[in-house]
């Protein structure tokens, strides 16, 4: 069995790329730093109404419920 490294996309007389010492990462870095949360008396207000206005829409007769529960999500 023979081994061309014109076919992996070695030219002859390239020198080998180096070896790699430690794995590559896992995610790419991030270009944008997020946006922290904000916090205050009036943004938990607002996350109140928003939690008071879905319990209400789940009790409307027009709100439909799931036949079977997903599978892998646990309750």
């Amino acid at each position: 069995m023979t081994f061309s490294v014109e076919a992996v996309g070695i030219g002859k007389g390239e020198a080998l790329p180096p070896p790699t010492l430690q794995p590559s990462p896992l995610f790419p870095p991030l270009e944008y730093k997020p946006v922290p949360l904000l916090t205050g008396e009036e943004v938990e207000y607002m996350l109140a109404l928003k939690q008071e206005l879905r319990g209400a829409m789940k009790n409307l007769p027009y709100f439909i419920k799931p036949s079977a529960p997903k599978k892998g999500k646990k309750v």
